[in-house]
């Protein structure tokens, strides 16, 4: 027990339960069936505006090409490295979502936005899997949008949106597969990028790493070929050709002129 646990009538009080960590975006995860949720309704037309404040977002190994056209790729630090979509320079700003929740209609969103409110998650006990969703996002109400369940069983929108989450679920676990390869194979590098606004003002984005493309060269013929066999050269030159991006995210957060 704490040191700092309160005193009531002389006996140490229990500690409270730790605070689960809840998935980016998630206020609450509960999970989805029909004898408590057969009134909600799922309204897409609430748009991303749940994304206004995210900086980066998780991707799915097979993103990685379209995700390179629009985002820098980068990979969380730590020892079990993520592949991010880098959304913006300032943290908590997220310019590609607008006030009005609408995802610029030029640039992709990535599958992890388009897949909230629904999310897999693995009951820890039985280690079997159940579709949650966020209680408490605008998209689920009931008012308005299409209805979740029909004569008990899950809506054709309802089982079109499970269907999105199971697969990116298992393309996001083949995206972090991906990332903690590299990673041991000592290719990727901490770095950090400091951007100075000609107008004045800087941005700081750190805690992410990125490849080292001369490494590669010191890859071995076994293990390149086998990376090739999983689709994963073609993944890292994406990541490299990403890289071509940031100059867009810093002129679109160059502070506005007063």
């Amino acid at each position: 027990m704490s040191d700092t646990a309160p005193i009531i009538n002389g006996t140490p009080a229990p500690e409270a339960p730790p605070t689960p960590v809840l998935p980016l975006f998630f206020r609450s995860v509960v999970g989805v069936n029909p004898a408590n949720h057969s009134h909600l309704k799922l309204d897409r037309s609430r748009g991303f505006g749940f994304a206004q404040g995210a900086q980066s977002l998780p991707i799915g190994l097979g993103e990685f090409d379209m995700v390179s056209q629009h985002y820098p790729i980068v990979f969380t630090s730590g020892p079990a490295p993520t592949p991010v979509a880098l959304m913006g320079i300032k943290e908590g700003v997220n310019p590609f979502v607008s006030a009005n929740g609408a995802w610029r209609q030029d640039s992709y969103a990535p599958a992890y936005a388009r897949a909230y409110p629904f999310i897999f998650v693995e009951d820890q006990a039985t280690k079997t899997l159940y579709v949650g969703m966020d209680s408490m996002s605008e998209q689920i109400n009931a008012d308005t949008g299409v209805a979740m369940f029909e004569d008990g069983k899950p809506s054709p929108a309802l089982s079109e949106a499970i269907s999105f989450c199971a697969a990116f679920r298992d393309n996001l676990n083949a995206g972090v597969a991906f990332a903690t390869a590299l990673d041991k194979a000592g290719l990727l590098e901490e770095e950090e990028a400091t951007i100075n606004f000609t107008a004045g003002g800087a941005a700081r984005v750190r805690g992410f790493k990125v490849l080292k493309a001369d490494r590669l060269e010191k890859l071995d013929d076994a293990t390149y070929l086998d990376w090739r066999h999983r689709g994963w050269i073609s993944a890292i030159y994406a990541h490299l050709h990403s890289a071509g991006r940031w100059a867009r995210l810093v002129e679109m957060s160059v502070p506005a002129a007063s």
